[in-house]
Order: structure tokens, then C-alpha cells, then sequence
């Protein structure tokens, strides 16, 4: 089969999985979750959302601690997170959420 017969083929499974690639995204999340697990109390859950902007939501039980994550989040990473916004969290009763958008 020639090369040209070849790209005309459509890609295959292997093609897709690729070689051993560097993980940029995913490394850099795992950086920022682990700068906000630092600051966070244990039991706060934390969560990456992207639907065109990447938004880091944080449920905390108690709402002190979310005004405690409130006042760092803006210096924390380099200056990152922005527009952060109080609600209550809908898929944890009793938590607290801030959300707060992630500018990489």
C-alpha cells in the first residue's frame, strides 16, 4: 500500500493513543490543584470545569472557609483565578461553592 493510499485510510486506533506524548494540560492542572489542596481544608472538594473557559469550582463545608479561600485565591499561582463568585453547591448538601475562572 502506498503513503498516499495509506493517508486516505481513516485513523486507526493506534494512530489515535499515539506515542508517549508530554502531558502540558494535565500536568499544569495537577499543579493547580495541588496549590489550592495546600490552602484548602481536607475535606474540600475541588473541581475543573471547561465549556470554552476553564473554571475551578471549590465546595467547602463551612463558609468561613470559603471567605479564608476567597482572600488567597487572587494571589495565589502566579495571580490565575478571577471573577470568583459565591453559591451554594448543587451536588454537595451543605457545602459552599466559589467559583472562580482560570486563566493559564
Amino acid at each position: 500500500m502506498s503513503a498516499t493510499d495509506q493517508a486516505m485510510l481513516p485513523y486507526s486506533a493506534e494512530h489515535v493513543t499515539g506515542s508517549a506524548q508530554p502531558t502540558l494540560v494535565s500536568d499544569e492542572l495537577r499543579r493547580i490543584m495541588s496549590a489550592l489542596r495546600e490552602a484548602c481544608p481536607r475535606e474540600t472538594i475541588l473541581t475543573f470545569e471547561y465549556d470554552g473557559t476553564l473554571r475551578v469550582h471549590i465546595d467547602a463545608r463551612r463558609v468561613e472557609d470559603v471567605t479564608q479561600i476567597e482572600i488567597l485565591l487572587p494571589s495565589m499561582c502566579g495571580g490565575i483565578f478571577s471573577h470568583a463568585q459565591r453559591r451554594l453547591s448543587a451536588n454537595h448538601s451543605f457545602f459552599h461553592r466559589l467559583s472562580a475562572i482560570v486563566a493559564l
